[in-house]
């Protein structure tokens, strides 16, 4: 029976020991960050980011037009990797004409400059047709696809007639191109993963998510049940 419990008493020390070492270790680092500067150097490693999830974003839509990259995420509306303006409902798509850059949502057209800066909103105050759906051009000009029909108007925008048209160039949805999706990963999530963060994350159990109380549990169990044992075996020699 002594044989058997001193055993389990050294696999259970072993285990632990594992992990007291590795608390020990992160608990001095931390008592350190300032000095060392954890908390201002970052991890970029792949898999660290997507364990985080701060690997890649994902908009909602994205349009090219001309050079410029249009990306909705949620109310946020972006020109490449700048935020230029909130819209509570969706981008619907966009064009350029003249010195302008239109995006159209389904109850109003946004206007900016080639160079993204928001010039105005144009709602159905202003003329714009209601219900859009899409947005092109026709030979230069802007149309609009509305649930009420087609709708053409010249760079001014102010006076739209309803008629019927072939060989529009509507706007589509298109894939947000890679570089750019590092901006934008970098905009939202920062310089990547503070060496701070990961290490206070090893030493609560929180890198594995709901899974750490669970290990952090399991390793309590442990400590009491070597303390046990070894209390049992100490007093087995008396």
């Amino acid at each position: 029976m002594n044989r058997r419990m001193r055993s389990l008493h050294r696999s259970m020390g072993a285990i632990v020991a594992i992990f007291v070492l590795m608390l020990a270790t992160t608990g001095i680092l931390l008592n350190h960050t300032s000095d060392l500067n954890l908390d201002k150097r970052y991890l970029t490693w792949g898999w660290l980011l997507e364990h985080y999830g701060m690997s890649n974003v994902k908009p909602d839509v994205v349009y090219l037009l001309d050079r410029h990259t249009i990306s909705q995420f949620g109310p946020q509306v972006f020109i490449d990797a700048t935020p230029v303006t909130q819209s509570h409902v969706p981008i619907l798509g966009g064009i350029i004409i003249d010195d302008l850059m239109v995006l159209a949502t389904d109850d109003a057209l946004l206007l900016f400059t080639p160079e993204g800066e928001f010039i105005e909103r144009m709602g159905n105050s202003l003329g714009i047709p209601s219900m859009i759906q899409n947005i092109g051009l026709f030979h230069g000009d802007p149309v609009v696809q509305t649930r009420n029909g087609m709708w053409r108007s010249d760079f001014m925008l102010d006076q739209w007639e309803q008629l019927s048209l072939d060989g529009v160039g509507w706007s589509e949805p298109e894939t947000m191109p890679g570089l750019l999706q590092d901006e934008l990963a970098s905009y939202f999530h920062g310089k990547g993963v503070s060496i701070e963060r990961v290490i206070l994350d090893l030493h609560n159990g929180h890198i594995l998510g709901k899974y750490g109380i669970w290990f952090a549990d399991l390793l309590g169990a442990f400590l009491v049940l070597i303390s046990m044992t070894g209390l049992w075996l100490w007093s087995r020699r008396f």
